[in-house]
């Protein structure tokens, strides 16, 4: 009788890894259920009735249009941050009638942005940061945001997997400048073959690392894989979900 095959899961962290980074929003956590979930939440408290959908979608055009928090490229504090806020959110809600008044409406939403019951975990998420931190990896986090993100690691209860957090707005640079992708070298205390850099973005994620020499996996939740042309298919290593790390 012929005996059973044994499959094994092969982590996809290339061999001789010493450090892991990790992108944070899409990456580690979402806001949940949405953005506009609660711009309209909010909103609604302040005079201004604009559907989910509606103010979730001009969301992500003005997010676009503002290269996302990389915008906010000089070294800053919190008022330079609540600053850069003010105009993102102005800028979405500058076609929605209604807001008795913007400041108060504002001060509100960037509150309460701040807080971990707005976002939350991909299931996965401590599961495999526990396991890494258990193989001995040296554990970072690069991520394109202000500076909210490290009570907000804390309020989730993922600060303590991490040896360090380069922050976009805290460090000056955002990705995908190589520049912060080497700060985080320079932090983990290793070579750029010794690391491999782990996020849901190709252009900030997979090409920010490339240019800093580090190799990097693309976290495709949702499957756009696929559309890509069959060259950018071949160029980068895909998963699913970070379990295949570990």
């Amino acid at each position: 009788m012929a005996g059973r095959i044994r499959v094994e899961k092969i982590s996809k962290i290339p061999a001789g890894t010493k450090a892991i980074l990790l992108d944070a929003g899409g990456t580690l956590f979402r806001p949940f259920p949405s953005v506009g979930h609660y711009y309209s939440q909010v909103a609604a408290k302040h005079g201004c009735k604009v559907g989910v959908k509606e103010v979730e979608a001009a969301f992500r055009r003005v997010w676009s249009e503002h290269d996302g928090i990389g915008d906010l490229r000089g070294q800053s504090n919190e008022k330079v941050e609540k600053e850069f806020w003010r105009k993102i959110v102005m800028a979405v809600f500058k076609d929605f009638k209604g807001l008795k008044a913007f400041d108060p409406f504002f001060d509100e939403l960037h509150t309460l942005f701040a807080e971990p019951g707005v976002w939350k975990l991909y299931p996965e998420v401590e599961e495999v940061l526990r396991a890494l931190k258990e193989k001995k990896f040296i554990i970072g986090m690069v991520s394109n945001w202000d500076s909210r993100l490290l009570k907000l690691c804390k309020g989730l209860g993922i600060d303590r997997y991490f040896d360090f957090k380069v922050i976009s707005a805290v460090f000056g640079v955002a990705k995908p400048d190589p520049k912060i992708f080497r700060e985080a070298l320079t932090q983990a205390n290793v070579h750029a073959d010794d690391a491999v850099h782990i996020g849901d973005s190709l252009e900030d994620d997979v090409r920010g690392a490339h240019l800093a020499g580090i190799k990097a996996l693309w976290l495709d939740r949702s499957n756009r894989h696929g559309t890509l042309t069959q060259d950018h298919q071949d160029f980068v290593t895909v998963i699913r979900d970070l379990r295949e790390l570990i």
